[in-house]
């Protein structure tokens, strides 16, 4: 018998497949399917040598933008109309995408209205943190301390449900990665600091993108209706919740409705900004399309790299040997956790899965039976 097929207790209605059928599917699969196989690898290969350049470019020129955006260490702009704009445009293309959509219109429960209201206020307060962290703090720096974020996300997922794994592996990286940002913001006389209020901004900031995380994986992910949907209740919330920063002073310039909604935008880099946030939603979607967690670490591997040159020739940080070596452990766990740990522990739920699934098929089987 050519293939491993696991033995089933068989119900008399089921009809065998016959063996003229398994040897054209295996002749299929082995011999006119290898050409079509081989291209199709081709193909994917190329496209996710494109995603892993797109992200690089438009992830790290999004944060560059930002830092670029400050005028003598200040934002002559209100950062919550800024990012009001950006929601209000992100919001105009999801409404032109549903309107495309065939399929039929569900609408969201309270619950799930009321869930995205608290992604929308988490989104609304990370943005503002980013922009006051980037006053503080180099590009890279910021991005370097984003990066345990993943791994704080699968240990509190691990912590919060049983069907989640965590292998070893992931908490040999997480721990290594701590030590290296421990490193890399110590303070020094060497090397351009952070202080302690800005770093525990950065430290909240990384808890609540892992508690957005959690929250959207686990919860608004299971709704039923469509992702533009989705969108349309994040975007139309995120819009009203950073009209209220910029009305209350709530945000990152520190300034109130007195200052004009439309202020200072004759920069350059303020336009930039606000295309880049717009449009950054849309741009990473279509990248992950083609895509996977492999192309994403590795690009922010190598935006964090990047960024830290620019850190140095066009901001004037300055990093000792000790913060380089830091900012050199957490790219290489930040490899290492996605290359080795997580297929591990994705592995391990894959294997538990099956078993399931399989006593499932057993128990269906001899009931049938």
């Amino acid at each position: 018998w050519p293939l491993s097929i696991r033995p089933r207790a068989m119900a008399p209605s089921h009809r065998p497949v016959a063996d003229g059928q398994v040897q054209r599917a295996l002749l299929e699969s082995r011999g006119g399917g290898r050409e079509k196989t081989r291209e199709n690898s081709t193909t994917r290969s190329f496209l996710r040598f494109v995603s892993f350049l797109a992200l690089v470019l438009v992830q790290g020129a999004h944060i560059l933008f930002f830092r670029l955006s400050q005028t003598n260490g200040h934002y002559k702009y209100n950062t919550a109309s800024a990012i009001a704009i950006t929601e209000l445009m992100k919001l105009t293309i999801a409404g032109c995408l549903f309107t495309q959509e065939k399929a039929p219109v569900v609408i969201p429960s309270i619950t799930v209205i009321g869930s995205y209201t608290l992604i929308a206020l988490g989104y609304a307060i990370n943005n503002q943190l980013a922009m006051y962290l980037l006053v503080h703090m180099g590009t890279s720096m910021l991005s370097l301390g984003k990066s345990v974020t993943p791994l704080l996300t699968a240990f509190a997922m691990w912590l919060l449900f049983k069907d989640e794994k965590f292998v070893s592996l992931q908490g040999i990286c997480f721990l290594l990665l701590t030590m290296g940002l421990i490193c890399l913001f110590s303070p020094s006389e060497s090397a351009d600091g952070v202080g302690a209020i800005p770093l525990t901004w950065l430290i909240f900031s990384i808890l609540l993108t892992a508690f957005n995380s959690v929250f959207n994986c686990r919860i608004l992910q299971k709704g039923s209706s469509s992702m533009q949907m989705q969108n349309i209740l994040l975007y139309s919330q995120g819009f009203v919740i950073n009209i209220v920063m910029y009305v209350s002073g709530m945000n990152a310039t520190g300034k109130n409705f007195q200052q004009g909604f439309f202020e200072g935008y004759n920069s350059v880099w303020v336009i930039m900004v606000l295309l880049s946030q717009s449009f950054m939603g849309v741009i990473i979607s279509v990248v992950y399309k083609y895509g996977d967690a492999i192309v994403k670490c590795f690009a922010c591997a190598v935006q964090s790299a990047f960024l830290l040159i620019f850190d140095v020739f066009l901001f004037g940080y300055k990093f000792n040997l000790p913060s380089l070596m830091g900012a050199g452990v957490v790219i290489v766990c930040t490899v290492a956790y996605f290359t080795e740990a997580l297929p591990q522990a994705q592995a391990l739920k894959d294997a538990e899965n099956r078993k399931k699934k399989m006593k499932y098929d057993d128990l269906a089987d001899n009931q049938k039976a």
